[in-house]
This record gives C-alpha cells, structure tokens and sequence, in this order.
C-alpha cells in the first residue's frame, strides 16, 4: 500500500497552505483579456466588424469557448428597421441552428490548437451559405494560452414564393414555386419550381443537405420532369470542407433525357432527341495546408453514354450525330494557394466578397478503351490554372486558362476539345467607382453534331439575341465602369449602376471573314439590385444596349434584358 503524501497527511496549517498555493494556476494564467472589436461581436454589430480580425493574431495556443451570436433578419434596435413588418419577419423566421452553422467549421474546435488561418478560413465557409447574409468569426478573449471566440451572423428570409424572371437577347425565360434554403434553420434547401426557358418547359423538384444526419456527407439530389423529357440527378459527396482537410469521395448517377436544338443567328435551326447517361466514383487525399499551399491527389471512375434519336418535326438534321460512350479510369492532382482578400464593391455590393488571390492549378488524366461497348478509345484530358494578385492597393489582375476534351485512339483526332484563356482587370478608383476589363479567348477542335460554341445575348454580348453567332473559334472582350451605391432602401437592397462595352465574334477557322459572320460589339448602360434579407446567390442586372454593328443580320435597335446573376 502507498503511503499518504505530507499534503494528504496535512497536520500542519503551512504544508496545507503550500499544498493549496501548488495547486493554484499561476498569476500569468489566470491574465485574462479583451480583444479588439470584442465587445462589437458581443452586441452582434457585424457590419461594424472588419472581416479577417482572426488573422491578425498570432498563432498559437488553443482554442477556447466557440461562441454563437446569431442576429435575426432585422436588426429592430435600429429605428429604421423597428417596423411592424420586419418585427413580423423575425417573430415568423426559424433561426438558424447553433448546429447548422457548428457543422460548417469542423475545423474550429475547443481544445484544439489555435490557428488565425483557419479563423479567417471559418468567415469565408459561412459567407458562402447562401442563408447568411454575411459572418464574422471573432478572437474575443485571450487568458494564458487559450483563446474565447464568437462566430456572429445574421440571417436572410430563405422560405419564400420564388419568380425568376430572365429576358436577354430577345428570349424570355421564367420561373415559379416555393422553395425553403434554410429548412427548419438546418441548412437544407428544398423546393418545387415550374420552369419555362427557351429550350424546355416542366417541373422541378430539388434537395440539398450540407450534413446527412449530422456527418461530413452532403446530398444533391433533383429531378425535372419537362416537356420535352425528364432528368433525374443524385450527387452524394464528402467534399473538403477546409482547406486543411485531408481527404473527400463522392458519387454521382445522372440520367437525362431531352431535346436539343442547334442554332444559327439566334433562331433554331435543326432538333434531335437526346438520351444521357452518367456517373462518376471520386476519391481524393491532401496535404492540408503546408506553407499557405495546398496540395491534392484524385481519382476515381466516370463514365458516360449519349444516344440521340430523331425528333418528329420540321427541323430534321440531315445526319444525327453520332452514339457515343466512354468508361473510364483517371488520375488528377491540384494545387492551391491560400490567398484570400475580403473586398467590398467588387462582385457584391456592400459586403466582403472573398477574392481568390493565390494560384490555382489542376490536371486530370484518363483513359478508356475501345471494349465494353465503347464505340471507339479515348484519352480525356483535364487541366486548369488560375493566378491573381494585387500589386498596389487599388489593382487587381487575375489570369486563367483551362483545356478539356479528348482525341480518338482509332485515328488520333479530338474530340470536343476546348482551349480557353482570358484576363481580368480591376481599378479599385474610390470607395464607389471601380473600372473593370476583361477579355477571354476560346478554341475548339473536332466538336461533334451535339455541340456548339456560341456568342450573343447570353453569352457575352449584350446588344444582340442569344446564340447568334456559332463557330470553333471565340474571341470576347468587355469594359465596364462601375458604380456602387452606399443606401440600402428601405434595408432590403443595395443597388448599383454600370456603362459597359461588349464586343467579340464567334467563327469557324476555314470560313471567310465576311460582313455576315464578322466583329460584333455594343454599348450600354445597366442597373444592379442586390438583395439584403433574402439568399444571397443572386443580383438582378437590368441592361439596355445597342449594337454597334450587326453583323448583317436583323439585329433591334435596342436589346432590353432582365437577368439574375451571381455578382456585378
């Protein structure tokens, strides 16, 4: 038996003494302090809080209390939104969860070792939820070692009647239903939607779950049932939710049926049924991050099968293309620089848009052979690279490029093969005034009968009707001065204004240039809307142009179009 320690025998009021004080923290452990803009994040002041405040400190530590501060839709301590209505909204809206928004960061946890890269990372994961309206994720205390944080959000009317409303290029495209992104405040999107555009009509119904039952899965799941066909798609999928996680897999199974038209100046010009089948097995490890970069492998399983038919009318073509099937292994890596810069009146007005910065670069490689019921080999080829940087305080220049497609392995010729590369340039001019440029370059190479690459209202050119132009080559370029507005009306939007120039041409390399199929451009001048309580994946554009040039076709005057966006 062990014998009792001098404190346990005790006997002596100073051993115990001295017991006690050994057991007591240190006066250096027990130094508690407040962090700046603590106390804004505790009055759940987001939009007084500059975005990044975690990565200001130095690393080190652990990570302490996670706290919540989940603001409702209106603020009704401020005069301007205490209002019958608004008070109406935030009694009738279900908050989001405490464990919606703890599963998007499961790499912030207490106990863990403090990182100012991953506080930093924790805004921009929740700034992508669509149900936020914005999110800050505050270091508020340190004592000793460990360090107390608040994640603070502010939430958005998510269940609402959704009309969808899209004319551009002389094309009217709607839609009506109900949907709910924030089902029951867990995160989870469903709805119902009743979709007309200028190639199909029918109904949609849609699902999505960032947390199967509380787990790292998350499941896509949608099927349509249209006019001219059906669509059935399920993506199940553990995807790297952090920069430093180490691994992701997924599987996805579509099938699609549906007619499909070709186009020549914006009007249809040939129809033929087609049949889709597809899927894809993806396994994927990383590094984490070492050094600000990150570094992953992939590889999986994909195949797919085209099948197309006749369909009964006027537009028969005078060929169908071709069936066309693929089964195949591949292997991909990609690269990542973690290089972020929360700025304002960029592509979102107002608000922080998270600005990728780094470089980014990727490859896939597979090959499939010619059995199984493939009708020929195929080597299919992947790569993309992206860089941005901002060399001076009020420029910004980013650069991208990407290859994608296949060549035959029975005569060595591509296959839908697709070269794009193009530039984009930001003057940062004030506060309100920012320039904009861009301009981006596309080759194709063997597109089969299925496949066109075109230019017009929706693609790029705002003064002329959709797909007016088609070709193997592409060439756009846009300039627009911008200015963002610093109201909210009514604090339910935040709106903005552009001029804009857009010009470009689509071509076949071994046609001439001729005033039919040459430059095409226009002018004009837009409006920008940008929701503030409802989610914010979209921005109304509403433009007015005119073309400069018509290319020889029977171009309007003026094109009026009315679109949803995702940024400015």
């Amino acid at each position: 038996m062990m014998r009792p320690s001098a404190c346990q025998r005790g006997g002596r009021a100073l051993l115990a003494l001295m017991c006690l004080a050994g057991a007591l923290p240190t006066g250096a452990e027990q130094t508690c302090r407040d962090l700046p803009w603590a106390e804004e994040a505790r009055a759940g002041l987001l939009e007084s809080i500059p975005p990044g405040t975690g990565g200001q400190l130095a690393e080190g530590g652990q990570v302490g209390s996670l706290l919540m501060r989940r603001e409702p839709i209106f603020d009704t301590s401020d005069p301007t939104q205490d209002k019958s209505l608004y008070r109406a909204a935030n009694r009738l809206h279900i908050i989001t969860r405490e464990s919606t928004i703890r599963e998007q960061l499961p790499f912030l946890i207490e106990g863990e070792e403090f990182v100012p890269l991953e506080v930093v990372e924790a805004e921009r994961v929740l700034r992508r939820a669509d149900w936020l309206y914005d999110a800050r994720v505050v270091p508020i205390r340190r004592c000793g070692e460990v360090v107390d944080m608040m994640v603070v959000t502010r939430d958005v009317w998510t269940i609402l009647p959704t009309v969808e409303f899209d004319f551009s290029g002389g094309e009217t495209s709607w839609s009506l239903g109900i949907e709910d992104e924030n089902l029951l405040g867990r995160g989870e999107t469903l709805g119902v939607l009743y979709n007309d555009d200028v190639d199909r009509s029918g109904v949609e119904l849609f699902y999505f779950d960032p947390a199967v039952r509380g787990t790292a899965w998350r499941l896509n799941a949608d099927v349509a049932d249209n006019d001219d066909g059906h669509r059935v798609n399920v993506n199940l999928r553990r995807p790297f939710r952090s920069l430093d996680e180490r691994s992701s897999r997924g599987i996805r199974v579509t099938e699609d049926k549906r007619v499909t038209p070709l186009f020549d100046a914006g009007d249809r010009v040939v129809e033929f049924q087609q049949e889709t089948f597809s899927g894809q097995l993806n396994f994927a490890q990383s590094t984490g991050r070492v050094d600000g970069h990150v570094r992953r492998w992939n590889a999986g399983l994909e195949w797919w099968d085209f099948e197309f038919e006749r369909e009964p009318g006027n537009l028969q073509p005078d060929e169908l293309p071709e069936d066309r099937s693929a089964v195949y292994p591949y292997i991909g890596f990609e690269t990542i620089e973690d290089d972020f810069d929360p700025i304002s009146n960029l592509a979102l007005i107002g608000r922080p848009d998270d600005v990728f910065l780094g470089q980014r670069l990727s490859g896939r490689l597979g090959f499939s052979p010619d059995a199984g019921g493939a009708d020929d080999g195929r080597v299919i080829v992947e790569a993309s690279w992206r860089d941005g940087t901002r060399p001076t305080d009020s420029v910004i220049l980013i650069g991208f490029s990407s290859l994608g497609g296949s060549v035959t392995t029975s005569d060595g010729e591509a296959e839908n093969l697709f070269v794009n590369a193009g530039g984009e340039f930001h003057l940062l001019q004030t506060d309100s005034w920012r320039f904009y440029a861009a301009i981006d370059g596309t080759w194709a190479e063997g597109l089969t009968d299925d496949v066109q690459l075109q230019l017009g209202g929706d693609s790029g050119l705002r003064g002329y009707p959709q797909r007016f132009q088609q070709g193997d080559r592409r060439l756009r370029a846009r300039i627009e001065e911008r200015w963002y507005a610093d109201s909210e009306p009514l604090r339910l939007f935040r709106w903005g204004a552009a001029a804009f120039f857009d010009g470009g041409r689509a071509w076949f390399d071994d046609d001439p240039n001729d005033s039919e199929n040459g430059w095409l451009s226009n002018v004009g001048i837009g409006l920008r809307i940008m929701p503030t309580r409802l989610p914010t994946s979209g921005m109304i554009h509403i433009d007015l142009a005119v073309p400069l040039r018509t290319g020889g076709r029977d171009v309007d005057d003026v094109q009026l179009s009315v679109t949803v966006r995702s940024g400015f």
